[in-house]
């Protein structure tokens, strides 16, 4: 029999190379498949951990902290099954977790300890034998009892507030009000801006009804000698109603309508937190409520002194909460009644950060804070909330400032900042230990409005980041158009009013 063949083979080199990769090929296969697999596995085990981490916060929320321990059990275990159901590669009727939740009856600390395991499916592997591969976790969590807060919130009721709450009710705005950015040669888009001003042959309110129901019938002309139709009244019809008569007039909702009812919210949220706890003493909790403007005065204004009577104060004060008027364009009242008009401090600069804030930093506006517990000497924790669309307008000097919030570096146009050089409010208050705690309501984009397109479109994108720096970490949501103002406030108040934490 002749090897002459296999003889040949051996000794050819290729021949040497196709027998190896024979050999080796089944192997670098599989270990190609476990590779996978395991990375697979990986990707599930992150997703499971972060189940777990979320399981045991949610039986740390303010509201569940008043709950009882097993109400707070089974909120963590649906919280991970409905989070690990979502997870379609794990086997089947596989997973098992195991929640346990303590309380210290002397710190007054729950603390919830998640542990799970499960397996993942192979594909590769169950060849080898392994159908699948086993994973298991633990995630630990607590939180201290609720600490006594007291809350000191800052509302921004300036002009650019007056925005409809929604999408549609801003082209409905602009629809309504479109012989206004005729009459100012602002193009034809219509302001959206729900201003609040005396209107006798004002072109901010050109077109719109007479108050005495009827539509205009006199013509203006603009800047530019355009003839706009239709845009004023006679004396005998009254006044053109402002924009903001003219959203009522539409029942069109406003920020400002949407920021009133939230507050209502926010307080009742707190007040459901402090009476409904497993704790011995329940976080005792107080509000004060400001505006940066009064309803005819630029300036910080109080609405509400601190109380624990809250909910009700609110329902009273909230009546002197809205729209701050103005008698005309750029001229503020000279008075609660509005019958007479003033340049000082400058027309509708009405956003004065540097004003409230800087009075807000002081003591004799929010004093030093303490731990908020029932220790003797003792006192609360202090918490600042602001909601606002974070466009500071404020006169400073001769210069009129149109910027981010706390922007020390100057507005837009290189003119300098209004404070003492280096000032920094947001810093100054969270250096005396005080949170702050910010919902940023979207300065929408109004490209339609030259007035938009002009002063505030070339630093709108850095809004948001601007005020999220102010904010205390973690303590930011940027409420976004069309959403709930009320349930984002509530969240802000449990995030900070229970900080619970991650322990493993």
């Amino acid at each position: 029999m002749s090897t002459f063949g296999l003889d040949r083979l051996l000794r050819s080199r290729r021949g040497n190379v196709s027998i190896l990769y024979a050999l080796v090929a089944p192997i670098l296969v599989f270990a190609g498949g476990a590779a996978i697999d395991y990375g697979r596995a990986a990707q599930v085990h992150t997703k499971l951990n972060a189940a777990a981490d979320a399981a045991a916060l949610a039986a740390l929320t303010p509201s569940m902290l008043g709950q009882s321990t097993s109400v707070a059990h089974d909120a963590a275990v649906n919280m991970f099954t409905g989070l690990a159901d979502g997870i379609t590669s794990l086997t089947p009727g596989a997973t098992q977790v195991t929640v346990t939740v303590t309380v210290d009856t002397t710190s007054l600390t729950r603390t919830v300890e998640v542990s799970y395991s499960t397996s993942v499916n192979t594909i590769f592997a169950q060849v080898l034998g392994r159908p699948t591969l086993s994973l298991s976790g633990v995630s630990k969590a607590s939180a201290e009892a609720p600490p006594n807060i007291d809350f000191y919130v800052l509302l921004d009721n300036s002009p650019s507030m007056a925005l409809p709450a929604t999408a549609a009710g801003i082209t409905q705005m602009q629809n309504l009000t479109s012989k206004e950015t005729l009459m100012t040669d602002a193009g034809s888009g219509g302001c959206a801006f729900a201003c609040h001003q005396a209107s006798t042959n004002n072109s901010d309110s050109a077109g719109n009804p007479c108050t005495d129901g009827t539509s205009p019938t006199q013509s203006g002309t603009s800047p530019s000698g355009k003839t706009v139709t239709n845009a004023y009244c006679t004396s005998r019809h009254g006044a053109q109603i402002d924009n903001y008569a003219l959203a009522r007039k539409n029942n069109i909702t406003l920020r400002l309508d949407e920021l009133n009812s939230g507050v209502s919210t926010l307080v009742q949220t707190a007040s459901t937190s402090a009476s409904s706890t497993v704790f011995a003493t329940p976080p005792k909790y107080r509000f004060a409520i400001y505006s940066m403007d009064s309803l005819w005065q630029i300036g910080l204004n109080q609405l509400m002194s601190l109380t624990s009577s809250y909910t009700s104060g609110w329902t009273s004060a909230s009546a002197n909460f809205g729209v701050m008027e103005m008698y005309s364009n750029n001229n503020d009242c000279a008075n609660s009644a509005c019958s007479s008009g003033t340049s000082t401090p400058g027309g509708d600069v009405a956003t004065n950060y540097d004003d409230s804030l800087g009075k807000l930093s002081t003591t004799s506006y929010i004093p030093n804070p303490g731990n908020g517990t029932n220790q003797p000497g003792d006192t609360p924790q202090e918490v600042l909330f602001i909601v606002t669309d974070g466009v500071e307008d404020e006169q400073s000097g001769s210069q009129r400032l149109e910027q981010t919030m706390n922007d020390l570096a100057g507005d837009p146009n290189g003119r300098p900042y209004g404070n003492a050089p280096g000032t920094n409010w947001c810093s100054d208050i969270k250096n005396r230990g005080i949170k702050i705690a910010i919902l940023y309501t979207d300065y929408l984009q109004v490209t339609a409005n030259a007035w938009y397109v002009s002063h505030i479109e070339p630093f709108q994108p850095d809004i948001g980041s601007a005020l999220q720096a102010c904010a205390t970490p973690g303590l930011f949501i940027d409420e976004a158009n069309d959403t709930n103002i009320g349930a984002d406030l509530a969240k802000l108040f449990n995030l900070a009013a229970v900080p619970g934490h991650l322990t493993q």
